[in-house]
């Protein structure tokens, strides 16, 4: 069939269909060579192209229509805008439903409760979805395995293998549940120009270089600098030295976990927890040293936020952040577009987060992206050819390069092109990347009863804060509460 029934492709992404000879998939020796059709981009690419065998017929599933339920997130704010050039190519019409994390979390629950597929897409958490519902998703080998249909581009293998474990698999890797969809990770955001204006001063008062992005800065100095722009900063409105998640949501469990990685510590001893996952949890390390002077730590940092009864989200963080009257935040990278489009544009500067006794510690929160298992067979291949194109590179670096963008691709090729070709003219580049590096990245547990346990992290954490609770009674109370629900 003709694509874009004669219409003329306007856009830089032009869809060319050029037939190529080229093996059937990435490090496939020893299969045939087969002829295969290269679309979605009419100049090749050295990361390679979105390609299918040339007699599968793209326009099969014409009128298909999906809806893909998502975060309301860079990545899904990019494809929103470029999804009608799938279309165009297909005839598939994708519904991108974006959303806050909290109603997103609730509508996933009840979508595989009641078995319904009412979303055929699905956004898949790691430590919310594919923990708890990795049973309701498709088994992506089915079509990645299939040489009649399109594959990923560049293989699995394409894809930084701490990231495909924690996004895409479940307890093993013999059932692939999701494609790496998108890719944040919590760094350290501070205004250059208030520390610019108080540099010297700080530096004499405090006896260290106070500068966050200096490459040594502590968790101690992230306090003590903290302390003193509360009592030296000035201007039209005060200044106010630094803010930090609290509130009675997820948010002030990653923020915690960001200080607990610093400090040494962690919530379990096994390790598979925070990659593949398990079942079953494991018993709760919370009465370790390293973990009391973590809660102790963290309860410090969160003293110095401005006085909120009801505590702050990430998303409060970030928009009073961009306000302009915050000195540094803790937050996910994927805030960089927001502010280097706001009115404190270039005032900002980007770092991993402050050091503990052990390490900078930053979480990451990737997510996959997966096909709902309960809907037809016609609307699952229409779902994994958008997968394939909205994973591709093309489509990835698009989320990187728009004004609006500039979330880090999950490809590994991609990321070494970009720290080779973009550090240089984009401050928050360095940050970003060095927070995923291995010794920088910090994994959550991942096990079926994570909902559980991240609730009792929660309560426990905002009680103390909220309530001035020891430290020693918090750490109590977290074993014991995981022990009777583990």
């Amino acid at each position: 069939m003709g694509s874009c029934n004669g219409k003329a492709i306007r856009r830089a992404l032009a869809f060319l269909i050029i037939i190529l000879l080229i093996p059937t998939g990435c490090d496939r020796a020893e299969e045939k060579t087969t002829t295969r059709t290269e679309l979605f981009g009419g100049e090749p690419s050295e990361f390679g192209n979105v390609t299918a065998p040339s007699d599968f017929d793209w326009k099969q599933c014409d009128g298909t229509i999906l809806n893909f339920i998502c975060e309301d997130n860079i990545n899904a704010n990019i494809l929103s805008k470029e999804v009608e050039s799938f279309t165009r190519v297909t005839g598939i019409k994708v519904n991108i439903k974006r959303m806050d994390f909290n109603t997103l979390e609730e509508k996933i629950n009840m979508e595989f409760i009641s078995k319904t597929a009412q979303y055929e897409l699905i956004y898949v958490d790691p430590y919310k979805t594919l923990n708890r519902f990795s049973d309701g998703l498709e088994d992506l080998n089915l079509y990645e395995q299939d040489e009649s249909l399109p594959h990923i581009v560049g293989g699995i293998e394409s894809f930084p293998k701490e990231q495909l474990e924690v996004c895409s698999y479940f307890e093993d890797t013999k059932k692939l549940d999701a494609i790496p969809f998108d890719s944040t990770t919590m760094i350290l955001f501070y205004r250059k120009d208030i520390f610019g204006q108080y540099q010297e001063q700080m530096e004499q008062e405090l006896g260290f270089d106070p500068n966050p992005g200096n490459g040594d800065f502590t968790w101690d100095q992230f306090i003590e600098v903290s302390k003193w722009i509360n009592e030296h900063g000035e201007g039209e409105e005060p200044v106010h030295g630094s803010l930090t998640m609290s509130a009675e949501h997820n948010s002030i469990y990653t923020a915690f976990s960001t200080v607990l990685g610093a400090y040494g510590g962690d919530y379990f001893t096994n390790n598979k927890i925070k990659s593949l996952g398990t079942v079953t949890g494991f018993e709760l390390q919370s009465r370790t040293e390293e973990f009391t002077t973590a809660l102790k730590k963290f309860k410090e940092i969160i003293a110095l936020n401005p006085e909120n009864k009801e505590g702050y989200t990430w998303d409060k963080v970030a928009t009073l952040f961009t306000e302009g009257n915050i000195a540094m935040m803790i937050n996910w990278d994927e805030n960089v577009s927001a502010i280097e489009n706001s009115e404190i544009a270039g005032k900002v500067g980007y770092s991993v987060l402050p050091k503990g006794t052990k390490r900078s510690s930053n979480i990451y929160g990737g997510s996959g992206i997966g096909i709902n298992s309960y809907a037809s067979s016609k609307k699952k291949l229409a779902a994994w050819m958008f997968i394939v194109w909205a994973t591709s590179p093309e489509v990835q670096m698009k989320s990187f390069m728009e004004k609006e963008g500039g979330t880090l691709p999950t490809r590994t090729a991609l990321i070494e092109k970009i720290e080779r070709d973009f550090s240089g003219g984009m401050p928050q580049v360095s940050a970003m990347i060095k927070s995923q590096k291995k010794e920088y990245a910090y994994y959550r547990p991942k096990m079926k009863n994570g909902y559980e346990f991240e609730d009792i992290m929660v309560t426990n954490l905002y009680d103390m804060i909220q309530e001035d609770r020891p430290v020693k009674n918090v750490s109590i109370n977290m074993k014991s509460q995981w022990s009777e629900r583990r």
